[in-house]
């Protein structure tokens, strides 16, 4: 079960993020607060799957992130990959490890 507050501030970064881009996201929570093994010093860690990823864009991720964070006190880390990309990715250990333990925002 996902700390609500955190669940919240992913929920705000989702939709934040899509209203600026007019574009639907996928974010996935993974890491400790996903495992429920979050301290208080853990940041939450976001995955974003992007219609289309561009510098652009990556920056207002981190502009996004860095408002609601510093609002809550916490730290969002947030990893961008671009639809294109995931086929690329499917092997990838990092991403597997988020599919296994991540939790769809």
């Amino acid at each position: 079960m996902v700390d609500p507050t955190v669940g919240d501030l992913a929920r705000q970064y989702r939709r934040r993020i899509e209203m600026a881009i007019g574009r639907s996201v996928e974010v996935i929570l993974y890491g400790s607060y996903a495992r429920g093994q979050a301290t208080e010093e853990s940041d939450i860690d976001l995955l974003v799957i992007l219609p289309c990823r561009t510098s652009q864009v990556e920056n207002l991720l981190d502009e996004v992130a860095w408002e609601i964070g510093f609002q809550a006190g916490k730290i969002l880390s947030v990893i961008p990959v671009g639809e294109d990309e995931l086929p690329l990715l499917q092997a990838s250990p990092f991403l597997q490890h988020v599919r296994q333990e991540g939790i769809p925002i």
